[in-house]
């Protein structure tokens, strides 16, 4: 214990030094950002290098584990139901509907989707290594704002949800993905300028609703693409990375209340831009045989002593 608080102590000590000969805010050094006490992003990579965003996590000794807040987690399993907005002359690339599919199909089971199953509930009821894809649904409605906002990413689960008999509640995730282009905007806070991704909740015929706004990576690979493309699909690899960032942290943090660090940053957060080793194919994982490249994850359970970002 002695070990852990002196090491919380210097990493508090060493964002403050940071902070202050930056001359800037603490808050934009995370690598999560809460955009309302409603939704939690996943940044893009060029706030990150601004900012120097990935400091508790270069700095060799220094890091702070995962912490239980009291909330709820998918304890059970997790159901992820993919919606795909794309009104007329959307652009995707040629596998992306497919590799997405295919990615929920493949993570259930899997040593990485594993990595959760060292948090719990706080009762000793740890997640269940068990997740499935829940159904799939292609909107081609126009879209309602632009850039659309928080609120229409909410309306569209809740369209398609009645349209299709979805149901919502801990253990059901809604992405709505939307294609080449489009933006999107919390409070002021956008796509690719600031994020790549975020997942929250929201309350809807008394349900707890959990969701993710998936904005198309391939609009900014710079920002929120990967460093690879094992499935020679560039948009679509870099796409299931961010999946696997909101997935997560959905699944140990459905609510905002559950597991996090002491800075508020999530499972995905502290594994940002943590790939590790690739093999020949640009692969890092691979799920029921399939090759994928994802960000790490963070695991307390890893070496060192206060945990590290890993894959399994």
């Amino acid at each position: 214990m002695k070990r852990i608080l002196l090491t919380i102590a210097a990493a508090a000590s060493l964002l403050a030094v940071t902070t202050a000969q930056a001359g800037t805010p603490a808050a934009p050094a995370l690598s999560g950002r809460r955009l309302a006490s409603h939704v939690h992003a996943m940044l893009s990579k060029r706030v990150i290098q601004r900012n120097n965003k990935d400091l508790l996590g270069v700095v060799p000794g220094i890091d702070i584990p995962m912490m239980y807040g009291g909330g709820p987690v998918e304890q059970s399993g997790s159901v992820s139901y993919a919606i795909f907005w794309e009104p007329a002359g959307s652009v995707v690339s040629g596998g992306y509907h497919s590799l997405i599919q295919r990615y929920f199909q493949d993570i259930g089971g899997s040593a990485f989707y594993g990595l959760m199953s060292q948090y719990d509930d706080g009762s000793n009821h740890f997640i269940a290594n068990a997740s499935s894809l829940g159904g799939t649904y292609v909107d081609t409605r126009a879209f309602t704002a632009s850039p659309l906002q928080d609120s229409d990413i909410q309306d569209e689960v809740t369209h398609v949800m009645g349209a299709t008999g979805w149901t919502g509640g801990i253990g059901h995730e809604f992405f709505v993905f939307t294609p080449k282009g489009v933006n999107s905007c919390m409070n002021g806070s956008c796509s690719f300028s600031t994020y790549c991704a975020y997942h929250g909740h929201f309350a809807s015929g008394g349900n707890d609703v959990l969701y993710a706004s998936m904005p198309y990576a391939g609009t900014d690979l710079n920002g929120c693409g990967t460093p690879t493309s094992p499935n020679g699909d560039l948009d679509a690899d870099a796409e299931i990375s961010i999946i696997s960032h909101e997935h997560f942290e959905t699944v140990t943090d459905p609510d905002l209340n559950a597991w996090s660090d002491l800075l508020g940053e999530e499972i995905g957060d502290k594994c940002r831009i943590e790939y590790g080793s690739t093999d020949g194919a640009g692969a890092n994982v691979y799920l029921k045989g399939h090759p994928y490249i994802v960000q790490q994850e963070y695991s307390n359970a890893a070496f060192p002593i206060l945990g590290a970002c890993a894959l399994s």
